[in-house]
């Protein structure tokens, strides 16, 4: 061998040595051109505008990880802070290392603060299992705080103050984590909290109403969240409203023949927050609103919650959902009640994010 190509071929080999460090396969650097682990991303766009509000709404991510066998490996957390959003970049992505390769399912639970937050506040609380290493998925739900009121009810205690919101998704077909190159994957998000405001108006005598003469709940069997967002209903649950008050028209009320009673009519305001909305084969099994009058004791209106909520669906003639994607789709409904004295007359329901509604005449039907 000459001394000309002895030289030759050991620049050669001092040039691959170089090259080892820079190559992702070789050694894992967190750099723009060397990615490894895992990239998720997630979105939220299971909504009634079809839109991705993931970045808008979501201010904290919890990140269940579980391995083929369906046992937890890990759990990440990330929160948007007074100092730092990062949720809020569309760019988002979790990144998660220190997986072995292999494949990962996952479980994703959201809301709009850290969860440690959420457990210190004054509300009632979405409250999630306590999950080691090894325990199944199908171990992971979530408890809404109640508390017993009698007869196999329990009452939802709010405290003045709305639910936090709720998200859920999973990838339990899983994405594969390599050892030599990076992983990426979507999760996508469900919101589970609906917001419910109702309003009351009375037709006879409309400067009358006051919403401090009413008692209004729902009652419905959804404080039990499942791995996998679908419902234990053993238990009913009573939800009140965490505000309710009263608002004056500008002009004077008519009277039931259209004449001015001269004084101006008011309208009661009553804001819910409830767990997920379930519609079912049987009626029976739906959750309801009642509204009965404090003042005489009459049950003045008694409302199927999925099924008039579920009506709006055929607002939009473009997009027609199933009834239960409709409900899981929409978050924020307004029923308009209007009573002639003890007697429900008719309602009105909407969506104001979309301006759907549709009017339900309880007096034409004979109800």
């Amino acid at each position: 061998m000459t001394k000309t190509t002895r030289t030759l071929g050991l620049a050669l080999a001092l040039l691959a040595m170089a090259a080892v460090p820079s190559s992702c396969d070789m050694m894992h650097e967190e750099t723009d051109y060397c990615p490894y682990g895992l990239y998720l991303t997630f979105k939220y766009d299971y909504n009634l505008q079809r839109a991705d509000m993931f970045n808008d709404h979501v201010g904290s991510l919890t990140l269940y990880i579980f391995d083929e066998q369906e046992r937890l490996v890990s759990i990440r957390e990330e929160s948007n802070t007074a100092t730092a959003t990062p949720l809020a970049n569309p760019a988002y992505a979790m990144h998660v290392t220190g997986l072995a390769p292999g494949r990962y399912k996952f479980i994703a639970l959201a809301g709009q603060k850290p969860y440690a937050d959420m457990l210190a506040s004054g509300r009632a609380r979405f409250v999630r299992a306590d999950m080691g290493a090894g325990d199944p998925m199908r171990q992971l739900d979530v408890r809404l705080d109640r508390v017993a009121a009698g007869n196999g009810i329990y009452n939802i205690e709010n405290r003045s103050l709305p639910l936090d919101t709720l998200w859920h998704g999973m990838e339990t077909g899983g994405f594969e984590v390599s050892a030599t190159r990076p992983t990426y994957g979507t999760i996508s998000l469900v919101r589970d909290t609906k917001k419910i405001n109702v309003t009351l108006r009375e037709l006879d005598n409309p400067a009358e109403m006051d919403i401090a003469n009413y008692d209004l709940r729902i009652t419905d069997r959804n404080s039990h969240i499942l791995w996998d967002n679908s419902l234990d209903e053993s238990d009913a649950v009573v939800y009140t409203p965490h505000a309710t008050w009263n608002t004056t028209d500008r002009t004077d009320a008519p009277s039931a023949d259209g004449t001015a009673i001269e004084a101006p009519g008011r309208i009661g305001h009553a804001d819910f927050m409830t767990s997920r909305i379930i519609f079912h084969d049987d009626p029976a099994d739906d959750g309801r609103l009642t509204v009965t009058n404090r003042l005489t004791g009459v049950e003045v209106a008694t409302i199927n919650l999925p099924d008039v909520l579920s009506r709006l669906r055929t607002s939009e003639d473009i997009h027609r959902y199933s009834e239960q994607e409709f409900l899981d789709r929409g978050y924020d409904y307004q029923i308009d009640i209007f009573l002639r004295g003890d007697r429900l007359a008719y309602i009105n329901i909407s969506i104001s994010v979309l301006g759907w509604s549709k009017r339900v005449q309880y007096e034409e039907l004979g109800l």
